[in-house]
């Protein structure tokens, strides 16, 4: 799945890998008609059964939802403020929680349902990140790979706070256990961060079963092969899936239209 806005080019794919019975990822590429606005999403549910999948879905169509309604009054007449981005696509992250926590409330067997969330929200070059959970966003410029994010999970929490050492951390067999999600609790704690996209650079949002299965020197590689953005996708998940396939695996990869 690709498209371009007027100043990026992106394309993102899902699969439910080799191991699993359904795809409980989400993902997201939009454009809005008439700016130079685009929304890029990967949600990876949790929850069991048919709950991730929900949770996944419902968060992406309410983060859409919100964008929308911010660009629209955003033309309406109100303009796009300097702190628009992150404004914009924090309101849309809070109301996609709410919307979980709503859900679960009306259907009390969705009530183990959660979700990750990486989102951008990206205005002509400028852009805004948001994530919860444990997918993630890179950037990239030949031949380095950065991850940008640092995962929410229970092991990263214990790491910072100095409760476990960097050889603890790599052998405890916890680190699915994520410490933030979205459907978890009602005060959740976004962060926002806003930078520049830069010429020469792609940028990667991914559920954690691409990185599970593939190192980051290996997507490095990937990213460094293939100029198409489409045959990108299309081989980062195939690779996840020749090594193993143990998780439903979920890519984004943009840049600026060269």
């Amino acid at each position: 799945m690709s498209d371009e806005s007027q100043l990026i080019i992106y394309a993102g794919g899902t699969d439910k890998g080799l191991v699993r019975e359904q795809n409980e990822d989400s993902i997201l590429c939009c454009s809005f008609e008439h700016s130079d606005v685009s929304l890029l999403v990967v949600a990876d549910g949790v929850g069991g059964h048919e709950g991730g999948a929900i949770a996944s879905k419902l968060a992406v169509d309410s983060i859409k939802k919100s964008i929308s309604n911010a660009v629209l009054l955003a033309h309406s007449g109100g303009g796009y403020a300097e702190n628009w981005l992150e404004l914009s696509l924090h309101h849309a992250i809070d109301e996609a929680n709410k919307e979980l926590l709503e859900q679960q409330v009306k259907q009390p067997e969705l009530r183990h349902m959660a979700t990750t969330v990486v989102a951008l929200l990206v205005l002509e070059n400028e852009a805004a990140l948001c994530h919860l959970g444990d997918s993630r966003f890179y950037e990239f410029k030949k031949p380095v790979i950065t991850q940008i994010t640092e995962d929410h999970t229970v092991l990263q929490k214990l790491l910072n706070e100095g409760k476990i050492d960097r050889e603890q951390f790599e052998e405890l067999p916890m680190h699915h256990m994520i410490s933030q999600a979205l459907g978890l609790v009602d005060a959740i704690e976004i962060e926002t961060n806003r930078f520049r996209l830069q010429e020469k650079f792609e940028y990667l949002l991914c559920s954690d079963g691409l990185t599970n299965c593939l190192t980051d020197a290996e997507i490095a590689e990937i990213l460094s092969s293939y100029n198409d953005l489409d045959d990108c996708v299309d081989q980062l998940i195939t690779q996840a899936n020749d090594n193993g396939g143990v998780d439903n695996v979920s890519v984004v990869v943009l840049k600026l239209k060269p």
